[in-house]
């Protein structure tokens, strides 16, 4: 048997020694004192659920929130060689929201330590790319999704 097993057991075996022991008790001291002994135990077995139900409401925990699904492992996303008359957006693992307008591309520059040219697999690389409009690069939104052009 298992560990719970044994404590099921064991705890089953228990409960019903210390309710045949009560009842021997009670059948000995005799009907009138059996009574009077039945009241004050009746009495803490109340006590003890009430006190067991205030705890129960008072330290309630709220329900478990299911985790959210991994995010996908997603390969490098490349844009090359591109002649574009207008926006560039690459987009990537989108669980939420995300708004994409007409703002204006922001410049950033790449972290230290990356060799131009060089893509880490779940990075994004746009090389040798010309675009009248802005060149939006976006990976792991939490949110909706709003693209106005």
């Amino acid at each position: 048997m298992t560990g719970w097993n044994w404590v099921r057991v064991l705890g089953g075996v228990g409960v019903g020694v210390v309710l045949g022991g009560l009842a021997v008790f009670l059948v000995v001291a005799g009907l009138d004192d059996a009574d009077k002994y039945a009241s004050v135990i009746g009495l803490f077995v109340g006590i003890a659920a009430l006190s067991a139900t205030v705890w129960g409401i008072v330290s309630g925990r709220p329900a478990p929130v299911p985790p959210s699904p991994p995010a996908p492992v997603a390969g490098p996303q490349r844009v090359e060689r591109l002649d574009a008359g207008g926006d560039v957006d690459v987009v990537d693992t989108v669980r939420g929201s995300l708004r994409v307008g007409t703002a204006p591309p922001s410049v950033t520059t790449p972290p230290a330590g990356r060799t131009p040219g060089s893509v880490v697999p779940g990075e994004q690389d746009v090389r040798d790319v010309r675009a009248t409009g802005a060149i939006r690069i976006i990976r792991g939104v939490d949110g909706d999704v709003d693209i106005s052009s």
